[in-house]
């Protein structure tokens, strides 16, 4: 499947010098992990409360740990307290969709 066809293309918008994801946190959950697309946005569920920012930082040290990143080349730029969020990608704009893509299909 070509990059602009696959699903995660919905959740990604350009940036200069990376990529911004859109994320529909689920904070709370049993196993912290990916869990599909959620319409335009990219699932992701882990364990600790929306409180004080702790699933915040989870989902941030799940995206880099999973997309083989530095935890400072993953920044979350909006949705502090919502569940939808854009996460800012540091990194080439290529690589990063395929790490995406790669994560997703596994």
């Amino acid at each position: 499947m070509a990059s602009a066809e696959h699903p995660v293309a919905w959740a990604i918008t350009e940036g200069k010098k990376g990529l911004y994801l859109t994320v529909h946190a689920q904070p709370g959950a049993r196993c912290p992990q990916l869990r599909g697309m959620h319409g335009d946005a990219v699932k992701i569920a882990v364990a600790e409360a929306p409180q004080d920012g702790k699933a915040n930082t989870a989902i941030i040290q799940l995206i880099a740990r999973a997309l083989g990143l530095g935890k400072s080349d993953v920044e979350l730029a909006s949705g502090h307290t919502s569940r939808r969020k854009r996460v800012f990608l540091h990194g080439s704009n290529t690589a990063l969709r395929i790490k995406l893509e790669h994560w997703l299909d596994s």
